[in-house]
Parts: C-alpha cells; sequence; structure tokens
C-alpha cells in the first residue's frame, strides 16, 4: 500500500481517511483516495484507492488503477490492479487486469484488447 505516492514527479491529489467527496472529481497526475468519493472519478495519470478508501459513483476514468479498497462503479483503464484487501462491484474495461487472490470481483470484465477500451455502442 503507498506504493504510487511519489513515484514520479507531478501534481498529487489526496484524499485522506475523513474526506467525503459528494460529487464527480477529476484531476490530472496522480490521486490516492483514502476517504469516500460518492460520484464519478476521472483521473488523467494514476488513480490510487487506499485500504480506507471508498468510490460509489456511475463511472471511474483513469490511465492506471490500484485498489486496496472498496470500488462501485463501471470502471475504464489501461491497467487495472486489485490487491488481496480490494472489492470492486460493476464492469472494468481494461487493457491489463491484474486480481491478486483474495480480492473480490463482482461484476464482468473486457480485458486485453484496446476494443476493450471503446466506449459501448449506444442503442
Amino acid at each position: 500500500m503507498g506504493r504510487m505516492l511519489g513515484r514520479k514527479g507531478g501534481a498529487l491529489t489526496y484524499l485522506g481517511p475523513d474526506t467525503e467527496v459528494l460529487g464527480d472529481l477529476k484531476a490530472k497526475g496522480q490521486v490516492r483516495i483514502d476517504g469516500l468519493v460518492k460520484g464519478s472519478v476521472y483521473v488523467e495519470g494514476e488513480l490510487e484507492v487506499g485500504r480506507t478508501g471508498r468510490v460509489e459513483g456511475e463511472r471511474v476514468e483513469a490511465g492506471s488503477v490500484q485498489i486496496h479498497g472498496e470500488v462501485k462503479a463501471d470502471l475504464v483503464a489501461q491497467k487495472v490492479s486489485l490487491s488481496k484487501t480490494a472489492r470492486f462491484t460493476g464492469t472494468v474495461r481494461a487493457q491489463v487486469l491484474d486480481v491478486e487472490a483474495g480480492a473480490v470481483f463482482i461484476g464482468q470484465s473486457l480485458a486485453g484488447e484496446t476494443k476493450a477500451l471503446e466506449a459501448p455502442k449506444e442503442a
């Protein structure tokens, strides 16, 4: 946990354990969530949801996502990693999906192909 922080230069957005965001979150660079976000999350860069972090929204988009806490949303990223403490509910669209033993994954995944990242066609 915390491996992402400080790894590369650039902006870092950190939401601590006692932080609650009601609404969409948009950021560039690195984002770590240890609190609660009730809304969609859009990150141009890396997103890490810590053990105490929770995201409950319609959509999460980022370059890469590491989940140690809980996410209930549809997720789109190049790379998604779920650690053994992760709880994910929704649909994942990713080039690379890494699920550690012990992680809870409820939903579906489309991974491994470039077209997995394409938005579904609206009827």
